[in-house]
């Protein structure tokens, strides 16, 4: 299994692959909003979390989505409301159970497959996972996203890793896995957070194995 993670500009590292070579490609662009938005990201800039850099924070020409489309069979793009992308019959729509109205209720994430549309629920305050990036979703949220939209044997692309919840659930369902990060901060506490996240579940797994074996001894 190919768990691929390099610091690099996402269009130099799509450069590098023939035309289709991924199944699928889960994206999480930045939107490149104003620090003044009174909506979407833009309300994030004026956070601690984003106070250090926020060069990561470009939206994407549509010679980036040209690319993405070349290198890849299908397409999940996070945003795409924010883009100009083709009108699709299924997009998932992520209900983040939020009660305060100041907040966002929800994100959108535009596909390519011809399915009926789709709700994952899942509330941003009950995921327990440690925030490490303005824009995280969790692995739970990636873990599904995979199970409806994923074959066996799939390459994944993530051309914008952040937190990579991503490549924590590709890693988990056994997919090979390629992506890329443009900010070093990001990149760094990202593969920290995938360490620490194989090393628990080869530790769970490990447990399991062992009171396994002592079960057939009994």
């Amino acid at each position: 299994m190919i768990s691929e993670a390099v610091l690099m500009d996402n269009m130099e590292y799509m450069a590098k692959f023939p035309d289709k070579y991924f199944e699928l490609a889960i994206v999480d662009p930045s939107y490149g909003l104003p620090k003044d938005a009174v909506h979407g990201r833009g309300k994030l800039k004026s956070r601690a979390l984003n106070a250090m850099d926020m060069s990561w924070d470009t939206a994407p020409q549509q010679s980036y989505f040209d690319e993405l489309f070349r290198v890849s069979k299908n397409q999940m793009i996070w945003g795409g409301n924010y883009f100009k992308l083709p009108p699709t019959r299924c997009f998932v729509i992520w209900d983040k159970e939020q009660p305060f109205e100041n907040f966002s209720a929800a994100e959108y994430c535009w596909t390519s497959f011809d399915k009926p549309s789709m709700i994952y629920r899942e509330a941003t305050t009950r995921t327990f996972e440690t925030k490490i990036h303005p824009t995280q979703k969790s692995v739970k949220l990636y873990k599904y996203l995979i199970s409806k939209f994923a074959n066996t044997g799939d390459k994944i692309l993530d051309t914008n890793m952040g937190s990579q919840s991503s490549r924590i659930a590709a890693h988990l369902m056994d997919f090979d896995y390629y992506g890329c990060e443009i900010s070093d901060r990001f990149f760094g506490s990202g593969n920290k957070r995938f360490e620490n996240a194989i090393k628990q579940t080869s530790l769970f797994t490990f447990k399991e194995q062992t009171e396994t074996e002592q079960l057939k001894l009994l």
